[in-house]
Order: C-alpha cells, then structure tokens, then sequence
C-alpha cells in the first residue's frame, strides 16, 4: 500500500498535522467566542465546523493507513497553544487590538501549512492506494485551504486600518484644501 514510503516518516508528519489541526480548532474556537459581535468573530464562526471537519478527515486518513494517532503529540500541542496565549501584549486584564491582529496572522500562517500538508497528501495518494474520490477530496481541501487563506487575508486588511490607530483620532487620508 505505501510501496516505497518511509512509514515512520509518513506517521510523524501525519501525527504533526494531527496536531496542528487540534490547536487550530481549539484556537479558532476560542476566537469565535472571545470576539464575538466583531468582524474578527464573524469571519472565524464559520472556521470552527471547517477545521473540525477537516480535523476529523485527517484522523480517520490515519486510521486507514493503520498509522496510529500520538496522543501525546495532541495532548503537547494543546498546553503548548494555552500557554501561548499568556504573551504580553501591552494590557493586563483586558484584550489587546493587538492580540487579534497577531492571532489572525496567526492563523493564516497555520492555513498555508495545512494546505500544503494536503498537497502532500495529494500527492503521495497514488502510492497510498487512495481511491479517486479520496483525491478529489484532497482536491477540495487544498481548495478550500487556499479560499480560507484568502477571507483571513482581506481579514488582516481591515484589522491593519484599526489596531494602531489612537483611540479618538480620525483616520488620516490625503487632505482636502
């Protein structure tokens, strides 16, 4: 079935995008809900379903391939992404414009690794014995990948007109005399 593959190999990469995407939904979940009634909580809601679902096709792609899944990796990767939210971002007890700024390029940066893991997917599918349709949903995955990239992208662009603007001032702009 992996004619050729380094299984091992194959197991830790698979595991390591386990784990990724297990913070990726549970960040995105915490973002849904923290930034709720804002533009950053409205554009990351609809994240949440995704991610899990993409999540839940990786885990159940190791379990045909008979890769077991490393819970310690998972479990790791989880106290590793709660005590990243501990960073100083300049207040004490409330959130930062800052901290949804950085999450969000944070975020985007963890789509592009996901969708270059489904491309490598994708593209060792033949040697793993992946039926058609099993890449035409990797297809889809990598396409999805890239329109979340992109929502999270025009995201950051109207986050980068707000966060380092002075409470009270006005935006500056060409001046009209």
């Amino acid at each position: 079935m992996t004619g050729g593959l380094d299984t091992r190999l194959l197991a830790i990469y698979l595991n390591d995008h386990v784990a990724g995407a297990t913070v990726g939904v549970q960040r995105v979940r915490r973002m849904a809900t923290v930034y709720d009634g804002t533009v950053v909580g409205a554009t990351v809601t609809p994240l949440v379903a995704q991610l899990q679902e993409e999540r839940d096709w990786l885990i159940a792609c190791l379990q045909r391939l008979e890769i077991p899944v490393r819970t310690y990796k998972v479990l790791g990767a989880s106290v590793a992404e709660r005590v990243g939210r501990l960073k100083l971002n300049g207040r004490v007890r409330s959130t930062s414009p800052l901290s949804a700024l950085l999450e969000v390029e944070l975020l985007r940066g963890a789509i592009t690794g996901k969708a270059s893991g489904w491309q490598t997917l994708r593209a060792l599918g033949p040697q793993l014995g992946f039926s058609p349709e099993r890449l035409t949903e990797l297809d889809g995955l990598v396409e999805r990948a890239f329109q979340q990239f992109t929502t999270l992208s025009e995201l950051l662009d109207v986050l980068h007109g707000g966060v380092f603007r002075r409470r009270g001032a006005r935006p500056t702009g060409p001046r009209e005399d």
